[in-house]
């Protein structure tokens, strides 16, 4: 088994800062970290890797500059993939995710998933600063690989997957067969946390660094990020607690809350 693991250099949402007098929110002195689902999808490939054998490669295309700061961030971010088992990482650094859509990402990363040849591609099924859901898919359409969104469980039998997958009311269970791509969810694993001597051998671990070089023109480009504006409706209700309750219910019924 040859895998590819996908796993992007997110906005840590929770760290945003904005100033209040101009709404402007400051990207660039957000950190960033690895997207917590996209170690589910390490952490399954490491697993599946461990069962039946072979290669793991991590590909990561940074999506916020190439700064000595993002540049250090996204080699954390890589080493920690390391350290949980998969075997080397291909790290593009110098796009910017306001120009590059996941059109062109997908084909920058199917272009690295031809070069190493993997017969699966993990990904998390969405990230935690844009969560658009389509780079999976569009990877797996740029490579003409059958593709299964939202797994929880994937195992292995000969050249094809058995995948369970949730689709919120009921799960459902497919069988493709490789070579594929899956997006996975957080119910599929835990992700290990690497002991000493694993951070120590992921820093010896083969990382292949690589200038983003712009081929294709993006589908859909941004033109602002905004603050979203939340008017409350400052109503306040007085009286006694049943008769407070009793308005508050109304208001809410009134508003389609309830």
């Amino acid at each position: 088994m040859n895998i590819a693991v996908l796993l992007k250099q997110s906005i840590d949402v929770q760290e945003l800062m904005v100033d209040p007098d101009s709404d402007k929110i400051y990207l660039e002195e957000a950190p960033t970290k690895p997207g917590e689902i996209d170690l589910n999808a390490v952490e399954e490939a490491v697993r599946i890797k461990e069962k039946v054998g072979g290669k793991a490669t991590l590909i990561m295309l940074s999506t916020w500059g190439s700064s000595g700061k993002r540049k250090r961030e996204a080699r954390e971010a890589i080493k920690r993939s390391l350290a949980m088992g998969l075997d080397d990482a291909i790290f593009i650094f110098g796009a910017d995710g306001r120009e590059v859509d996941t059109y062109v990402s997908a084909k920058v990363i199917a272009e690295k998933v031809r070069e190493i040849e993997a017969n699966l591609v993990l990904a998390g099924e969405g990230s935690e600063d844009n969560f658009t859901g389509l780079l999976p898919a569009r990877v797996a359409a740029e490579l003409g690989w059958p593709y299964v969104a939202y797994a929880t469980s994937i195992e292995v039998e000969g050249d094809h997957l058995i995948v369970t997958r949730s689709l919120e009311d009921y799960e459902e269970k497919v069988k493709v067969k490789l070579p594929a791509v899956i997006s996975v969810t957080q119910e599929i694993n835990k992700p290990r946390i690497p002991k000493l001597m694993e951070i120590v051998k992921a820093g010896k671990k083969p990382v292949k660094e690589e200038e983003f070089n712009k081929k294709h023109e993006s589908k859909l480009k941004i033109k602002s990020i905004k603050v979203p504006k939340v008017e409350r409706k400052k109503v306040v209700i007085e009286g006694d607690l049943d008769e407070v309750l009793d308005k508050l219910l109304q208001a809410l019924k009134e508003e389609g809350v309830i």
